[in-house]
C-alpha cells in the first residue's frame, strides 16, 4: 500500500507540472465531456458513498432485496433480487431470472454502482429477472455451525469450493423461488471461473441442464503476462507450509476490512484504486471519475488466505497459468454445457481471453460459442465499468440472455430483442 501511494503521489505530482504548463492531461480522457454534462443533473443523493445495493437501486427507481441462503457445507450466503417497485407482482413472475456472479475480491455492488448504466439495473429495466450473488464470506463471515473469526474450519476453501457448492446454491435458490427450469448467468473476472469450473466435466457438469445460456465478462480461464510481476512471481517459491506460516489459515491480510471500516470513505476509495492501479496496472480512464467513490465501497471483501494460495501459490494457477490443465488434449467440457458467449477486454494483462477463445473454437467440439466480441481499449474492470460498457457489453448480454433463454414464449421479451 505505501509502495501504491507512493507511485501515485509521483505521477499527480507529474500531473500538475504538466497542468502548469497548460497541458491538461484530464482533457485526454475519452469520456471528459460526458462525464461534465452527467454532472449537471446530479444531486447530494448521488454524492453519497454507501456498501448499500439497494440505496443506489432506489436512485435508480428500482429496489434490491436481500436474501440469505445456505450452501451443502453450510455458510450462509447472501444474495439479492433487483425489482421494480411499482410492477404488479403477476408482471414479476414473467421476467426471465438471470443470475450476476462477482469477481475476486469484489462483491454483488460491482454490478450496481454505474447509476442507469449498471450492469444489474440495465438488465431489469430490459425485462429481466436479476439476482446478484454474494460468494462466501464476503463483508459477514457467516456460517450455520463455525461462529470463531480464528476457527479454521471457517477458511479452509478455495475458488473449488465456490464454483461446486455456492454457484448451484445459487441457481438452486432462484428456480426453487421463481418456479421457473433454467437461468441465465452472467460471471465476471473469477466468477467466470468458479462457472467454468462449476460446468466442467470434473465438477458438476449436471448444472448446466439448469443454464439457458452463459455470458462471460473478462474470463479468468488462462492467465496473462501481469502473473510474471515479481511481487506475484514470489507466491510460486512458497511451499504450501511456507506459505501458511506467513499468512495463516484465515483471511488473506484482514487488515484491509479493518482499514476500510475506520477511514473516510473518500480515502478507502483512493486507497484502493491507488493500489489496484499498482498491483494490476488498471487505468479509470473510461469510467465516470464522479462515480469512483461508488466503485471501491464494495471491495474489498474477505477472501480466504487459501483461495489466494490457489490462484498465487505453487502448482496453482499461475504455475499452470490456467484454471485447468492447459496441455490436456482432452475437452474440459461435454454437451451439458451451456452455450457460452465472451467478453474480451484486449488491454487486459490480468488474463488472456483470446486465448480461451482458440481453446473454445478448436478444442471444445460439444461447446457452442455464440459470441466472442474482443474490445480494444479495454481493461479487466472497463467491462463493468466503462462509460460506454452498455454499448459494448450490456446490450450484448441481454440479447444473448434472451436468444439462449428457456421456453420463452412463457415470458415477456426484453426491450430491443423483439427481432431475435
Amino acid at each position: 500500500m505505501t509502495v501504491a501511494i507512493l507511485t501515485d503521489v509521483s505521477v499527480r505530482m507529474r500531473t500538475g507540472v504538466l497542468r502548469f504548463f497548460g497541458k491538461h492531461i484530464t482533457e485526454q480522457r475519452p469520456f471528459v465531456e460526458m462525464e461534465r454534462e452527467r454532472s449537471r443533473t446530479r444531486t447530494k443523493d448521488d454524492e453519497k458513498l454507501v456498501c448499500d445495493i439497494d440505496y443506489y437501486a432506489s436512485l435508480d427507481g428500482l429496489r434490491a432485496q436481500q436474501f440469505e441462503i445456505v450452501t451443502q457445507d453450510r455458510f450462509v450466503l447472501q444474495l439479492f433480487r433487483v425489482y421494480d417497485p411499482s410492477e404488479p407482482e403477476e408482471r414479476k413472475k414473467s421476467r426471465y431470472p438471470v443470475l450476476l456472479i462477482h469477481g475476486l475480491l469484489q462483491s454483488a455492488g460491482a454490478f450496481c454502482v454505474n447509476e442507469e448504466d449498471s450492469l444489474a439495473f440495465y438488465l431489469c429495466k430490459s425485462g429481466y429477472d436479476v439476482w446478484l450473488g454474494n460468494n462466501r464470506c464476503g463483508f459477514d463471515y457467516k456460517h450455520l455451525d463455525l461462529k470463531s473469526y480464528n476457527d479454521r474450519r471457517l477458511w479452509e476453501w478455495d475458488v473449488r469450493d465456490m464454483a461446486t457448492k455456492d454457484v448451484p446454491s445459487f441457481i438452486d435458490f432462484i428456480l426453487d423461488k421463481t418456479g421457473h427450469q433454467k437461468v441465465g448467468l452472467v460471471g465476471h473476472s473469477q466468477g467466470t471461473t468458479q462457472i467454468f469450473l462449476a460446468l466442467s466435466r470434473f465438477h458438476v457438469p449436471d448444472l448446466g441442464r439448469k443454464i439457458s445460456g452463459f455470458c462471460a465478462l473478462a474470463p479468468s480461464v488462462y492467465a496473462g503476462p501481469l502473473i510474471d510481476r515479481g511481487f506475484f512471481k514470489c507466491f510460486r517459491y512458497l511451499s504450501p507450509s511456507t506459505y501458511r506460516l506467513l499468512f495463516g489459515i484465515h483471511a488473506f491480510i484482514p487488515a484491509m476490512l479493518v482499514l476500510q471500516s475506520i477511514i473516510p470513505k473518500r480515502a478507502v476509495t483512493y486507497c484502493s484504486y491507488a493500489m489496484l492501479h499498482f498491483l494490476f496496472r488498471w487505468s479509470d480512464d473510461r469510467w465516470d471519475k464522479f462515480l469512483k467513490g461508488r466503485m471501491f465501497q464494495f471491495s474489498p471483501v474477505y477472501v480466504s488466505a487459501e483461495s489466494m494460495r490457489w490462484w498465487l501459490g505453487k502448482d496453482g494457477f499461475a504455475t499452470r497459468r490456467c484454471i485447468f490443465d492447459a496441455e490436456s488434449s482432452e475437452p474440459w467440457f461435454d454437451s451439458r454445457c451451456p452455450p457460452v458467449a465472451l467478453w474480451i477486454a484486449q488491454e487486459d494483462s490480468l488474463v488472456d481471453g483470446e486465448r480461451l477463445i482458440n481453446r473454445l473454437e478448436n478444442a471444445e467440439p460439444d461447446v457452442v460459442l455464440l459470441k466472442k466480441k474482443v474490445i480494444p481499449t479495454y481493461e479487466h474492470l472497463d467491462v463493468l465499468w466503462a462509460v460506454d460498457a452498455v454499448d459494448q457489453v450490456a446490450k450484448g448480454v441481454k440479447e444473448v440472455l434472451w436468444s439462449t433463454a428457456y421456453q420463452r414464449e412463457n415470458f415477456q421479451c426484453p426491450t430491443e430483442c423483439e427481432d431475435l
